[in-house]
């Protein structure tokens, strides 16, 4: 964000069409980044119309991004982008591969001949074709009108990814309600390794002069969000000592002499001392020592699967109290049997903040399991202001194509709201396992994906699991983080404040 507050970006749309609130909602995003606001120009001062552009009306406007209508001679350097005709056709764009809306293969992009992307060259027949061309084919100065176009609605493109406007297609609910990356149209477009949305946006408005110092400045501005989940906070309850001594008669017969004694002293430390070996969170809050990462814990603690914890049980309840002490954030782990209940949800945020004893600002829903259609709009309904739930459960990646948080749109309602979200990049779960693994490849790619999150000023989102943490049972896991958090303060990576961030975007806000 520029340190002195930038004048608001102008938009100019055509209100006509279905996707003009979500595109709004774009600009709005990403002027908030480079900590401008936006305006959007209302209808009284230019009325789209052939008529209108006929007559020159448009000259005093002076946006700086038009949308679905052209200046005639603006006044300042501008954007200019066509606008889909309807939310499932486009002017030069179809609905087609899964859902997402992209360039048919072999479009016609301005300056080409005979269907090609370049003149003589081939036509555009990839995912990896099209992405390229939105940067190096599409964008076209008009030196004499002071005009970058682009032969495609990249706006509409760019939200749809953004707000994940394709998992509300009935093809795509599986995908989206399990947090899939893999084999998915997000990984053909690159999704998983590059935040496209970011590049595009930041590359378009860095073309107007204004904002070009402003963007040149994002790199210096990223920042890193530690997290955990807390899914597990006990390993040895009744029912899992049980277990044990139904697995012992086996591991005896089979040799397994060393499993089977670290389990009974674990059990027998937690039978004298009640520490329990997941009980790490002191270990890992030291770690970070001077930093502050947020610890989401789950308030039913029934999931799916099988019972987790009682938040309520002084052993656990402590444990959060622990987190808050030492000035660290906690949040709601939504659960995945609520996500479409927002009664549900409120009974959960409620009950962590009578066990706290301070109010519930953030959540990142169990497993990363959303409903698309309902999910958000219980959180924010029960007073979240700041989610991370939309990343990937396969693999670390930039799910909405942005390392930045935003306020969210409901494509379900077609309406902006006040959530941030703060897209999850990468947890330890998802590329390795921490029982065993290859260090060396572990932390390379880790530092890959924080590279990639950062290089424009975004946020590094990491996820560390607290069990994994018990370094008998995961030995080299806490070294990868300490290296993560090394490397975070030889980059001078500032720690991410998300109820701060929320608070400046909502008031960058200009909407009543």
């Amino acid at each position: 964000m520029s340190a002195t507050p930038l004048p608001a970006i102008r938009f100019l749309g055509d209100r006509s069409k279905p996707d003009y609130p979500a595109v709004a909602h774009l600009l709005r995003n990403y002027a908030a980044h480079l900590g401008a606001g936006l305006i959007e120009v209302a209808d009284s001062e230019a009325t789209i119309t052939e008529a209108a552009v006929a007559q020159d009306r448009f000259t005093h406007a002076a946006a700086d991004v038009y949308w679905g209508c052209a200046p005639v001679n603006p006044e300042n350097p501008c954007l200019v982008f066509p606008a889909r005709a309807s939310a499932a056709a486009a002017l030069t764009c179809s609905r087609t591969r899964a859902g997402y809306p992209v360039p048919p293969a072999g479009l016609a992009f301005p300056g080409s001949t005979g269907g090609s992307a370049l003149p003589g060259g081939p036509a555009l027949t990839s995912n990896a074709d099209i992405l390229d061309a939105a940067g190096d084919v599409a964008l076209a100065w008009d030196r004499d009108r002071r005009m970058l176009s682009s032969g495609w609605d990249l706006l509409s493109f760019c939200a749809d990814i953004l707000f994940r406007r394709a998992d509300h297609l009935p093809s795509r609910r599986v995908e989206a309600r399990e947090a899939i990356g893999v084999g998915q149209w997000d990984q053909a477009f690159g999704l998983l390794d590059e935040p496209w949305v970011d590049r595009w946006m930041f590359r378009l408005l860095g073309e107007l002069p204004r904002l070009g110092d402003a963007v040149t400045a994002l790199p210096g501005q990223a920042r890193l969000w530690l997290t955990h989940d807390l899914d597990n906070l006990a390993k040895w309850r009744i029912r899992s000592v049980a277990g044990q001594i139904l697995r012992t008669p086996w591991q005896l017969a089979r040799g397994r002499f060393a499993p089977l004694a670290r389990a009974w002293s674990e059990i027998a430390v937690k039978a004298i001392t009640g520490r329990d070996p997941f009980d790490v969170m002191d270990r890992v809050l030291a770690m970070e020592a001077g930093r502050r990462s947020a610890n989401f814990f789950l308030a039913n603690g029934r999931d799916h699967l099988f019972h987790r914890y009682d938040l309520a049980r002084e052993p656990f309840r402590r444990v959060m109290l622990g987190c808050l002490e030492k000035g660290m954030d906690v949040g709601l782990h939504g659960q995945v049997h609520f996500i479409s209940d927002g009664a549900a949800i409120a009974a959960e945020k409620r009950k962590m903040e009578r066990l706290s004893g301070t109010p519930i600002r953030l959540n990142r829903q169990h497993y990363l399991r959303w409903d698309p259609t309902a999910t958000f709009a219980g959180l924010e309904a029960a007073g979240i202001v700041v989610d991370s739930t939309l990343g990937y459960n396969d693999s670390p990646g930039f799910r909405t194509g942005s390392a930045f948080p935003f306020l969210w749109f409901d494509c379900a309602s077609g309406k902006p709201t006040r959530l941030l979200e703060v897209p999850l990049i990468l947890g330890e779960f998802q590329f390795y396992d921490p029982r065993c693994f290859d260090g060396e490849s572990v932390r390379a790619r880790m530092k890959g994906y924080l590279e990639a999150a950062t290089r424009q000023g975004g946020v590094f989102t990491a996820l560390f699991h607290n069990d994994y943490f018990y370094e008998k049972q995961f030995p080299g896991h806490g070294a990868v983080y300490a290296d993560l958090l090394s490397y975070a303060g030889v980059k001078g990576l500032p720690d991410f404040d998300p109820l701060g961030t929320h608070a400046r975007y909502v008031g960058a806000d200009a909407r009543p």
